[in-house]
């Protein structure tokens, strides 16, 4: 607790922290008022529900590069601030428009705005704690992602009944105005961009192929770096089925209502909230590269578990112990990235990365449905899982570490 305390005496990160839980509560009211509005049109529900789903995830697939090279070149709160101003307006503009495919598009703009956010954020962080709390902060980050699904869906469901879908419009303006005031407020140590020196001057193409260059040479120069992302993109494809998966296996497969799935899946994102904070409590004293690969193992075996005894009680047991650990992986990612990317190119390489997963994600997700009609949720779930495995059994075997954290050391070099 005392750690947790002591990060939040921190002025940045605690006008960070609160803005981005208002920002994620606010996404939970958002899609929660869409559906509501869509589910008049009864027989279209699940193609617009498809259409924002894709919609959310396209904009990191397309831009993700362009956004981490702007996240490297300009004051990354600026960015945040007018990410958050932007889609403060789009969220008041959804209260004057009715039509499903109008709201889709305006949602898509948000999303447009979200992966310009989501590169700078991620690269911001480090520059606002000491690298000892960046497990700290990345398991204080997740507790509040799951709370805000909790009281997100809690809290917009009963708005939506008392102001209607309009009036949770106004209310999500609000609280992307308040995040965007928050992050605005923020005094964050800024790293001045690349000096141009003799080099020519080129255009804006040329730019962003050079900067995704040196961001891609920072990867090859670094094998943890790269064995880092290898074992996360393998580990992706495994979560990128988990939740058509997880819905198809718990209602067809054991025939669970809809009702008791919820409860189920609100009971996993409590568990997720309790190992999060045990996990910040205690990141700091393992090494990332364990937080990793321990991590990746303790998701398959408890995912697998939940598949083998195919019975509700003894299934969503193994669901909780899933959300007890689930945010190992993310909070090893935070710390090994502060390690291992130089603070200049931290934006391109989230960017980029973002992009692949984005696209992993699609893939894994489009596919699942398929295998899932042909070979059953619970066979489909069990090679999902096994992807997991091979990334704890890869990042195991290659990550190594290191004498000196690779970006502390290119920074001394660069003084």
């Amino acid at each position: 607790m005392t750690r947790y305390l002591s990060l939040l005496r921190n002025r940045n990160f605690l006008c960070y922290w609160l803005a981005g839980a208002l920002a994620h509560v606010g996404d939970f009211f958002n899609t929660l008022a869409l559906v509501k509005l869509f589910s008049q049109d009864p027989d279209r529900l699940g193609f617009y529900t498809s259409l924002v789903v894709v919609g959310n995830m396209l904009p990191t697939l397309l831009l993700g590069p362009v956004a981490g090279v702007l996240a490297d070149r300009l004051p990354r709160k600026l960015i945040m601030v007018t990410a958050d101003l932007v889609r403060a307006a789009l969220m008041f503009s959804m209260m004057f428009v009715h039509d499903p495919l109008a709201l889709i598009g305006i949602d898509f703009a948000a999303a447009v705005a979200a992966a310009f956010f989501g590169p700078a954020s991620s690269a911001l962080l480090p520059r606002l704690v000491q690298r000892e709390e960046l497990a700290t902060a990345g398991s204080l980050n997740i507790m509040t992602q799951r709370l805000a699904m909790l009281f997100g869906n809690g809290l917009g469901a009963v708005l939506l009944g008392l102001v209607g879908p309009a009036g949770v419009f106004a209310i999500n303006t609000g609280l992307f105005l308040a995040s965007g005031l928050l992050h605005s407020t923020m005094r964050a140590p800024e790293t001045a961009p690349a000096e141009a020196g003799s080099r020519p001057a080129a255009s804006p193409l040329a730019k962003l192929v050079r900067d995704l260059r040196e961001a891609a040479a920072v990867v090859r120069e670094r094998p943890n770096l790269l064995h880092l992302l290898t074992g996360l993109c393998i580990a992706n494809f495994g979560d990128s089925g988990s939740n058509v998966l997880l819905v198809t296996f718990f209602t067809v497969t054991l025939g669970v209502a809809a009702e008791q799935l919820g409860f189920v899946m609100a009971l996993f994102g409590g568990a997720a909230v309790l190992g999060a904070f045990a996990i910040g409590a205690v990141g700091n004293r393992v090494h990332w590269r364990h937080l990793f690969s321990l991590g990746c193992c303790y998701v398959w075996f408890t995912a697998t578990g939940a598949v083998v005894v195919r019975s509700l009680i003894p299934s969503s047991a193994f669901l909780l112990l899933l959300g007890l650990g689930s945010g190992a992986i993310n909070m090893g990612l935070q710390v090994a990235i502060a390690d291992l990317v130089p603070d200049n190119v931290r934006g391109r390489i989230f960017g980029s990365f973002g992009t692949i997963s984005s696209l992993i994600m699609i893939v894994g997700t489009l596919l699942a449905g398929v295998l899932a009609d042909r070979f059953g949720a619970a066979a489909t779930m069990l090679g999902y899982a096994l992807f997991y495995l091979a990334a704890g059994i890869y990042g195991y075997q290659k990550l190594r570490p290191e004498p000196a954290p690779a970006a502390q050391a290119a920074g001394a070099r660069a003084d």
